[in-house]
């Protein structure tokens, strides 16, 4: 059996090329304007790269998804090179973790709160790993407080993701007990969710200068391992 995500990249050139395609495309492009001049799903798909419209064409997916399965066959194949990232990073030595991550992303895109802030890209990506994670190794290791706010809404959606999925070398770094998990903390809302270094050091009850320096000696040792 072929691996799902060469499935999918195969059956993505029939998919986006049909009449129902089209079709669906048109009725999609009456009522969204960041559509409009797309000829086939192709054109939406290569949207991705266009930090122009990427945000907009992946929200108004994001909206049609829970009700419209081309949507949410769309928005997936936007998000594979993300998923595919998602497998190398935390799926090692699991046979199922291909079939496993795309199965949470469809169920993540059919259930995504339109409510929802923030890069739609980065925020279904990161819900997968979370979701993942918990399933292979249990609620302990997803405590951690995570921000799904995208590092530069300028970036192209698939950086976004990418830049995203380096907090795996955090928590990595966490596990093998080069920083705390209060640090950790610290480090995802500062540098990932961009929280003010302030705000934390007070929620803290620590000086800026304090957590400052403690964020600084944890980087430093991060990037001292991943060096190694």
């Amino acid at each position: 059996m072929e691996p799902i995500l060469q499935v999918l990249d195969a059956q993505w050139l029939e998919v986006a090329r049909s009449p129902e395609a089209r079709r669906t495309l048109i009725r999609w492009a009456n009522d969204n304007a960041a559509l409009a001049g797309m000829h086939d799903l192709n054109d939406v798909l290569l949207s991705r790269r266009d930090p122009s419209v990427s945000g907009e064409v992946l929200s108004i997916l994001a909206r049609l998804a829970p009700t419209d399965g081309l949507a949410t066959r769309t928005l997936l194949q936007m998000l594979l090179p993300g998923l595919v990232r998602l497998v190398g990073t935390i799926g090692h030595g699991d046979p199922e973790a291909q079939d496993e991550i795309v199965a949470l992303a469809w169920e993540r895109i059919r259930t995504y709160p339109t409510s929802r802030n923030g890069s739609v890209a980065a925020n279904v990506v990161l819900d997968v790993r979370k979701q993942y994670v918990k399933l292979r190794c249990g609620d302990q290791a997803v405590a951690l407080h995570l921000v799904t706010e995208p590092v530069d809404e300028a970036s192209s959606p698939e950086d976004q993701v990418l830049a995203m999925l380096l907090v795996e070398d955090i928590f990595a770094a966490q596990r093998r007990g080069l920083m705390s998990v209060a640090v950790v903390d610290t480090i995802m809302r500062t540098r990932i969710g961009g929280e003010r270094l302030a705000d934390v050091a007070a929620e803290q009850g620590v000086q800026t200068e304090v957590l400052c320096q403690r964020r600084w000696r944890a980087e430093r040792r991060l990037r001292l391992a991943i060096a190694g």
